[in-house]
C-alpha cells in the first residue's frame, strides 16, 4: 500500500478538456463574484461552497434538457422508465439486471440495509471516522455500532476491522473511498476480507466515490454480488453526475438480497430523474471533464498545504482532508466570514479540516483567503 499521509509525494496531471466541454460554466476572465452556485456575490450569506461534496459544474447540460422535457410528463405515473436505466448501468458494470435496483439516492439503501441488519441484530462494525448515514438506522433498532479508529495513515484499518468481528457481528459497514478521510482499501486486501467475512455478516460498501478516483490499487467490489448474497454495493449519481438534489442511487445485490432491500425503499423515483440518469450516465465525456477539474483543484490545494507544511490525506474524492494545527471550528467561521464555507469538524480529529473541491477558479479564492487568515 502507498505512502498516504504527504506534503507533496503525490501529484495527478490534469488537462482541461476541450473548449465544447467547458459548457459555458467557467471562463478565465470572469471575476470570483460569478463562480458562485447561485451567480451571485460571494458574502458570508451566499459562500462558496466547498462543505458537502458537491459536484461544482451542476447538472450535464445536455441532462438538464432532458429533465426539464420530462417534467412535461411528470403529471403521469411511470413504472418501466427505472428498467431503461438499470439497463445501461448493468452494461456498464458487467452485472445481470436483477443484481441491480434504482432508488431516490443511495441514502434510501443506507436505510435498507440498515434496516436489514437492524432486525437482525448483534453487531455493527465500522471505521471511525466515516461516512454515519448507515448508523442512524441501524441505532434505531438497538444495534450497537463498534467503531474501529483508522489507521496512523488515516487508512481504514483492516487488521484492526478484523480483530473487531466477532460472533456478534451481523453487519460491516466500509464507505470506499472512505470520507470525510479520503483514502482508499487496496482492492486486492478489500476482495480477500469480503469474501471471508461475508460467510458471516453482511458486507455494506458505500462507493459514493467510486468514479473519482485514479489509482490502480483501487477497484470496486461489484463483482463479488454475482456468488455472494451478503455483499451489497451502493452507488449515488449525486457525486459525479450532480444530482444532489435530483435523486438517484443504485444498490448492488444477490436478487435474493435485492428482494429483501426492496421490503424497506418507496419504490418510486421520479421521472425526470430517471430520464436526466439516463442521458448522464451515456455521457462519459462530462464525467471526465468533471474527475479532470476537481484534480486540478486538488492539486492547487496540495500546493498550498506544501507550502503552509499542512500534512494532508491523498485524496481518491471531490474533497481532502488537511491538519490546520487549530481548532476546525475556527477554521471554518474565519474562512465563512469571507464567503468560503468548508466541512465541519470530525472526531476524532478536531484539527483536521474537510474541503470540498471547487473550480480551479474559486479554489485559488480560497487559498488566498487561507492564506490571509492563517499563513
Amino acid at each position: 500500500m502507498t505512502k498516504n499521509i504527504t506534503r507533496r509525494d503525490w501529484l495527478v496531471g490534469t488537462g482541461a478538456v476541450a473548449g465544447g466541454m467547458m459548457l459555458g460554466s467557467t471562463a478565465s476572465a470572469q471575476t470570483i463574484n460569478d463562480f458562485t452556485a447561485f451567480g451571485d456575490a460571494v458574502t458570508p450569506d451566499n459562500p462558496i461552497r466547498m462543505t458537502n461534496n458537491e459536484n461544482p459544474y451542476g447538472i450535464n447540460p445536455k441532462a438538464m434538457k432532458v429533465i426539464i422535457e420530462a417534467y412535461k410528463r411528470a403529471h403521469t405515473y411511470n413504472f418501466t422508465t427505472s428498467r431503461e436505466l438499470i439497463k445501461i448501468i448493468a452494461k456498464m458494470e458487467n452485472l445481470p439486471e436483477d443484481h441491480i435496483t434504482v432508488g431516490a439516492g443511495s441514502g434510501e439503501f443506507l436505510m435498507a440495509t440498515g434496516a436489514l441488519c437492524g432486525m437482525s441484530g448483534g453487531d455493527l462494525v465500522a471505521p471511525f471516522p466515516t461516512y454515519g448515514g448507515i448508523f442512524r438506522t441501524v441505532s434505531n433498532f438497538g444495534t450497537n455500532v463498534i467503531r474501529v479508529p483508522v489507521a496512523d495513515d488515516m487508512t481504514i484499518d483492516m487488521d484492526a476491522m478484523r480483530k473487531a468481528v466477532t460472533d456478534k457481528t451481523t453487519c460491516i459497514y466500509l464507505c470506499n473511498p472512505n470520507n470525510p478521510i479520503p483514502s482508499i482499501i487496496e482492492k486486492k486486501a478489500l476482495e480477500e476480507f469480503c469474501l471471508e467475512f461475508s460467510k458471516k455478516a453482511m458486507i455494506v460498501i458505500d462507493e459514493a466515490y467510486y468514479e473519482y478516483v485514479r489509482d490502480d490499487s483501487f477497484s470496486t467490489m461489484a463483482h463479488l454480488v454475482k456468488d455472494n448474497p451478503n455483499i451489497v454495493i451502493l452507488r449515488t449519481a449525486s457525486k459525479i453526475h450532480a444530482f444532489a438534489n435530483v435523486r438517484i442511487g443504485f444498490a448492488f445485490a444477490h436478487p435474493d438480497t435485492l428482494k429483501e432491500i426492496r421490503k424497506f425503499r418507496s419504490g418510486t423515483v421520479a421521472y425526470p430523474s430517471l430520464m436526466g440518469a439516463i442521458e448522464s450516465y451515456q455521457d462519459p465525456a462530462y464525467s471526465k471533464f468533471v474527475v479532470d477539474k476537481n484534480y486540478e483543484s486538488l492539486n492547487i490545494l496540495y500546493k498550498m498545504f506544501d507550502e503552509l507544511e499542512m500534512p494532508y490525506v491523498n485524496a481518491h474524492a471531490n474533497f481532502v482532508y488537511a491538519n490546520a494545527g487549530r481548532d476546525a471550528d475556527e477554521v471554518r467561521d474565519k474562512l465563512r466570514q469571507s464567503g468560503v464555507l468548508i466541512g465541519r469538524k470530525y472526531e476524532p480529529f478536531p484539527n483536521w479540516i474537510r474541503i470540498s473541491t471547487a473550480k480551479p477558479e474559486e479554489m485559488d479564492y480560497m487559498v488566498k483567503i487561507y492564506k490571509r487568515e492563517f499563513g
